[in-house]
């Protein structure tokens, strides 16, 4: 492994690969050691344990909405907690935290899912698990916030096609607009007349969709070298080592100091949580902050009773199996997890 010892030698490497290549940890000790630095192009990256915490904590470095402009998507990620600084962040999180379910709640409906999804299936041999990944989060949640089987089935659909949309851009404006109404539409009974708790609701189910997905392949494929660990312990690994949330962006509202570097106003900042895990406390992957995500838990709830409903089945890893991931600036989502029994 080529030995990094100055920014100017990973200013070649992409922001992307560094977060979401298909090894972001051999990255992690050279860009701890660089400190906070700013990029040839003016971006600038966090890794350090302390500087990371500051970062997460700095009012001055304001969220960033992924999707610009105007229409029905951005105008419902702007009114999400998640994209919001301030006031409006602590009172659309103050409805998030509202909303969310139980954990044991969270946790039955998943496994109920997970062992239905898991009976149906008639592979003879090896499937993949990912579609399952992607769907069952926003599912278990919705029903679990209180909508009926057939409105959580369809709420978890739409969600994915703003996902899906909103990671394409401008390309799937118009797809990421429609999904967006039809959620809205969907969501209506949770949230009555109230604005901030019809977006908490919807903020919910967009966070938790593919961060969850990629937490559940990650855990599945811990399971390669750590099959006679305990479920948790497995779930506990792959968020440690294959975080499924590796970055988040933040742009300089003000001058800002991190740990001795200047960071100037309107500078894009990159948080890399992932490089500062602690390795015990609350995994870096779900930050920390006024931002710091509340649905920790209920993501490792529903990774844990996916994995112990496959064991339940006999179901393993296909060993050996090449692993692409998605191209997402902050996210370590698995394409494809082969599973089989044997």
């Amino acid at each position: 492994m080529t030995t990094v010892t100055s920014a100017n030698q990973l200013d070649g490497v992409a922001i992307s690969e560094l977060a979401t290549g298909p090894d972001p940890a051999r990255w992690h000790e050279a860009l701890r050691s660089l400190g906070t630095h700013a990029r040839h192009d003016g971006q600038w990256i966090v890794s350090t344990p302390p500087d990371v915490v500051a970062a997460l904590a700095a009012p001055t470095l304001r969220v960033v909405p992924p999707l610009a402009g105007a229409g029905p998507a951005a105008d419902l990620i702007a009114t999400m907690a998640r994209f919001s600084d301030g006031d409006a962040h602590r009172r659309r999180r103050g409805a998030t935290l509202r909303l969310l379910p139980p954990v044991a709640e969270v946790a039955a409906w998943a496994a109920d899912r997970a062992a239905r999804y898991l009976g149906q299936t008639t592979a003879a041999d090896a499937f993949d698990i990912m579609p399952l990944a992607r769907m069952l989060p926003a599912e278990v949640l919705a029903r679990a916030m209180g909508l009926i089987d057939a409105d959580a089935v369809r709420a978890a659909e739409i969600t994915g096609r703003l996902c899906d949309a909103i990671a394409l851009g401008v390309t799937a404006r118009a797809v990421a607009d429609q999904a967006a109404r039809e959620l809205c539409e969907t969501l209506r009974p949770l949230a009555q007349t109230d604005s901030d708790e019809l977006a908490a609701s919807a903020s919910i189910l967009f966070q938790a969709r593919d961060a969850t997905a990629a937490l559940i392949g990650a855990s599945v494929l811990e399971s390669t070298a750590h099959e006679s660990l305990p479920t948790a312990v497995r779930v506990q690994s792959a968020l440690r080592r294959q975080a499924p949330v590796q970055c988040t962006r933040r742009t300089a509202a003000a001058d800002t100091t991190i740990g001795a570097a200047p960071i100037p106003r309107g500078a894009s900042v990159w948080i890399f949580m992932a490089a500062a895990e602690p390795g015990n406390g609350t995994p870096a992957t779900f930050g920390s902050g006024p931002h710091g995500c509340p649905g920790g838990p209920l993501a490792s709830a529903i990774a844990r009773e996916v994995v112990t409903a496959l064991d339940a089945g006999g179901w393993r890893p296909v060993a050996g199996q090449p692993v692409d991931y998605e191209p997402r600036p902050n996210l370590r989502l698995a394409r494809r997890v082969l599973v089989s029994r044997r």
